[in-house]
């Protein structure tokens, strides 16, 4: 992003409102299977030397895999980046790498783990199945069940 005319103080506000394509490379061994563009609207301003405040909303969706079913999913996220972004400046100091800096907070919205299964009763084989957490809390056939209440009580 060229940013030229506020820092020559051309502009005192530039308004960002576009859509990025993050490159796969960079995501393809992160878990996501695919991403759409990001959309982003905000502003930047430099209010002194000092800072160049990057004060954005994002959102957008990406495809990874059910924890549970290990089938494709859409996943929606929404964070907001608000910071001095003025050590981020390129060599040339004229540009703003921007998707490196939406790169860096999307990673933090991958989950850990994220399933849209609500019939676990598909989900079984001999000897095992998967239960929601609410079956899981009421298990009483459970051998460990003893323990975990005492434990729960320290």
């Amino acid at each position: 992003m060229n940013i030229e005319a506020l820092l020559n103080s051309t502009k005192s506000v530039i308004q960002i409102n576009d859509e990025f394509l993050i490159p796969k490379e960079l995501f393809q061994d992160s878990g996501i299977l695919d991403l759409s563009k990001i959309k982003v609207e905000g502003k930047l301003t430099m209010p002194s030397d000092d800072n160049l405040l990057l004060d954005i909303s994002c959102k957008g969706i990406m495809t990874i895999e059910d924890s549970v079913s290990l089938k494709p999913v859409k996943y929606h996220f929404s964070f907001e980046i608000n910071e001095n972004v003025l050590e981020k400046l390129e060599n040339d100091k004229f540009t703003l790498d921007i998707l490196s800096i939406l790169w860096e907070n999307i990673v933090l919205e991958i989950p850990i783990r994220y399933s849209e299964v609500t019939a676990y009763k598909e989900y079984s084989g001999d000897g095992w199945k998967v239960i929601s957490e609410e079956e899981h809390k009421n298990n009483t056939n459970n051998p460990f069940k003893e323990l975990l209440n005492q434990i729960e009580k320290e």
